[in-house]
């Protein structure tokens, strides 16, 4: 599944926590801009990657791209949103 729609935005090659592995991975999916990744949701986003990479699901990689749509770095999301967001994904 991809997400597609505008290209119009600001690539994912420059938002915060993502490299050009991450950045590849979501452009895979249809995720080409920030603003794709945020209507998406890092949640979404994470299952359609790791729908692409099986057995490569990763607890960094979910919270890099909740750290992207805030425009922080991944440490600097609290304990206890992380752990919510590891619970919705099923990592804990």
């Amino acid at each position: 599944m991809t997400v597609g729609g505008s290209t119009r935005g600001t690539p994912m090659d420059r938002a915060v926590n993502i490299g050009p592995v991450l950045s590849e991975r979501l452009g895979s999916v249809g995720v080409d801009t920030l603003e794709q990744l945020k209507a998406l949701g890092a949640l979404r986003a994470w299952q359609l990657i790791a729908d692409q990479t099986p057995g490569e699901e990763c607890v960094h990689t979910l919270l890099a791209l909740e750290g992207a749509i805030r425009s922080v770095r991944w440490t600097a999301i609290s304990r206890q949103e992380r752990d919510r967001l590891l619970t919705a994904a099923g990592l804990r």
